[in-house]
This record gives C-alpha cells, sequence and structure tokens, in this order.
C-alpha cells in the first residue's frame, strides 16, 4: 500500500504531465509559441510537481519537520533551475535564475532568523540595552 506521501507527489507528478500535455496542445493546435518551452516546464516541474506538494505535506504531514520539506523545495528548485537554464532563451534563463535567487536568499534569511531565534533562546546573544 502506498503512503499518503507518496500518494500525494504521484499525484502532482501525474497533474505535472496532464498540465504539460494540455500546454503541449494548445501550442499546436492554437499555435501561441511557447507554452510548453523551458520556462513554463520549469514552473510546472518546480511549482506543481516539487513545491505545492511539499508545502501542502509540510502543513497537514507531521512525520517530518516542516522545515526539511521547505528545504527540500529549496534544494530541488536549485537543481531544476540549472536543469532548464541549459535549454533555455537568454530572457527565460533571467527568470529562472532570478527566482530561484531570490528563493536562494529568502531561504538563508530563514535559516538565519531560526539560528538567532535558537541563539537567542540559549542566551549565547547578548541583550541590547536601551539607551
Amino acid at each position: 500500500m502506498l503512503s499518503r506521501e507518496n500518494r500525494v507527489l504521484m499525484g502532482a507528478m501525474a497533474l505535472v504531465v496532464i498540465v504539460f500535455l494540455v500546454l503541449e496542445w494548445l501550442s499546436t493546435s492554437v499555435g501561441i509559441e511557447g507554452l510548453a518551452g523551458p520556462l513554463a516546464g520549469f514552473f510546472l516541474i518546480v511549482g506543481l510537481g516539487v513545491a505545492a506538494p511539499q508545502l501542502y505535506l509540510a502543513k497537514t504531514d507531521s512525520s517530518r519537520e516542516p522545515v526539511t520539506r521547505l528545504r527540500i523545495v529549496v534544494f530541488l528548485t536549485v537543481v531544476f533551475a540549472f536543469v532548464f537554464v541549459l535549454g533555455a532563451s537568454s530572457f527565460e534563463q533571467l527568470v529562472i535564475l532570478g527566482l530561484t535567487g531570490l528563493l536562494v536568499v529568502g531561504w538563508f534569511g530563514y535559516e538565519l532568523k531560526l539560528a538567532l531565534e535558537a541563539a537567542r533562546e540559549r542566551g549565547d546573544l547578548p541583550e541590547l540595552d536601551a539607551e
């Protein structure tokens, strides 16, 4: 029997494939270029295939810490960014790497906040005196 986590992840991947096939069909039948390009693929894989199920599981599943699931999202976003940048135009590369960079900087800020809160609770940080 599949675990709930595996069902969520497999459902998200099936949804990614379905949406990508619909975009490809729209691209060929309607003639809109770029619907199934690297940028759309990046958003589909990272947004729908990685981030959405991990954020859902972070909120509803107690078997892992939510922070661990957020780390998975950041790590896989970086990996997929470098994969999708290889076949992208310069504008698409800028968008993919820019969004990934913002995500990584945001994650480092969040980790710094967690570290400072933990140090403050342990008493490792001096208190600032109000003058």
